[in-house]
């Protein structure tokens, strides 16, 4: 099975994640930032797993455009979800979820989760410092990137 990890991130969290899914995944296992990269055709791959980090309960815009453009195809594929994303009430958690990818993709998927998410202050802008410490009363750096749930996801995307 060979799988194609397309991802976006910002400051780093989405790919410390991917990183850690594809060290599960075993080795035919490739992965692209969508923000950087252009994403490889699709018809190599049995599996394509899309994720993103979420900002202001949204996810990055380049792949929701990817998503949007390439529906159709990717419904051709084992498809599995994800997002990294700082917050921690579950039903904030599951609405970023499910509104982070078309409802066609989200009900096709095989597997979709949330990994958890990092903040580190010292790489984000003035102005999203402000709004951060402001809407959520965050101050300082965290780590709530999940291991567990990454391991769960990579095993069940190898059994299905």
């Amino acid at each position: 099975m060979k799988i194609l990890i397309i991802y976006a991130t910002k400051y780093g969290c989405t790919q410390k994640a991917v990183t850690l899914l594809k060290s599960k995944l075993g080795e035919n296992v490739s992965s692209i930032n969508i923000m950087k990269d252009k994403v490889p055709e699709l018809k190599e791959y049995d599996t394509v797993i899309l994720g993103g980090s979420i900002y202001v309960g949204k996810i990055q815009k380049q792949m929701h455009k990817y998503m949007l453009k390439h529906a159709e195809e990717l419904k051709t594929k084992r498809l599995g979800l994800f997002i990294c994303a700082g917050e921690q009430d579950s039903v904030i958690i599951e609405k970023e979820l499910k509104a982070s990818f078309p409802e066609e993709l989200f009900s096709h998927a095989v597997i979709m989760e949330t990994f958890g998410g990092e903040l580190h202050i010292d790489k984000i802008s003035f102005i999203e410092k402000h709004v951060i410490r402001i809407v959520k009363g965050i101050t300082q750096d965290y780590s709530r990137l999940s291991k567990d749930k990454i391991d769960k996801y990579a095993k069940n995307i190898l059994s299905k």
